[in-house]
Parts: structure tokens; sequence; C-alpha cells
């Protein structure tokens, strides 16, 4: 009997999750109007994988790149402010700015790198989880 109270009950909380959450509406936002809009940090180099992890972004999203360029403070605190969607450059995982935007994966390598080698990798607000892993997937190797 109590195991199915606790199926029950298990099922009422997975229910009321709704997980992956974006609570700025990243995600929504990009699917509505149809733009991602896209940071570029001045002098980020873009190899195949960007190339590729941007297309397929695209395509998951049925978005448009709309992109900025500029240096990284000034990228890094749009994205922080909600001003664009996603940043692209090279970031270090224990760069100052990984207290205020996520840092995604090392784009085109299979292990870490040190967390003070600055290499390609898309930054994304904190907390959108849905679009970072929307993200996270479009620049898996």
């Amino acid at each position: 009997m109590w195991r199915w109270a606790l199926t029950g009950l298990t099922g009422l909380i997975l229910a009321s999750c709704d997980m992956p959450r974006d609570p700025e509406r990243t995600t929504s936002l990009v699917g509505e109007t149809g733009t991602i809009r896209l940071g570029w940090i001045e002098n980020a180099q873009a190899d195949g994988h960007v190339c590729d992890a941007l297309a397929e972004l695209q395509e998951t999203t049925g978005a448009d790149l709309q992109i900025r360029r500029g240096d990284s403070e000034e990228i890094l605190a749009e994205l922080a402010e909600g001003k664009i969607d996603l940043a692209y450059g090279n970031f270090a995982m224990d760069s100052p700015w990984s207290k205020e935007v996520h840092f995604g994966r090392a784009i085109g390598w299979r292990a870490k790198p040190p967390k003070h080698e600055s290499v390609q990798r898309f930054a994304m607000r904190h907390g959108e989880n849905g679009w970072i892993m929307t993200v996270e997937k479009a620049a898996r190797p």
C-alpha cells in the first residue's frame, strides 16, 4: 500500500518540476522572435567545430543569428543583463566572469582543458537551464 502512495507522490513531484527551466525565457524568446542574439568577442576565431555548433543550434531552434561584435567585458556584461542570448569567444573556466555567466564546454575538445586555459566556448546566462542544455547539445563534439 505504501508503495502505491510513494509512487503517486513521486509522480506528482516530477510533474510539478517542469525541468529544465529558463526563468528569463531565453529558449521561448529565441523561438518566438526567430533570432539568436549572439555576442562575438573581437578576435575570436571560428573553426569547423564552432561553425557546426552554430549551424546545429540554428537548425534546432529554427532561428537566425544576429551577431554583435565587441570586447569581452562588454559582451559578457550584455549577456549577464539579458541583452544578448549567447556569447562566443575564448574563455577560461576560472574567469572572474564565471560568477556572472555560465561557460559551456570547450568546443572541439574531447577532454576538459585546464581551468585556467582560454579556449573556444559559448557562454550563456546563469539559470537558463533549458537554453544551456540546447546550446551544449549543439556544441557536443
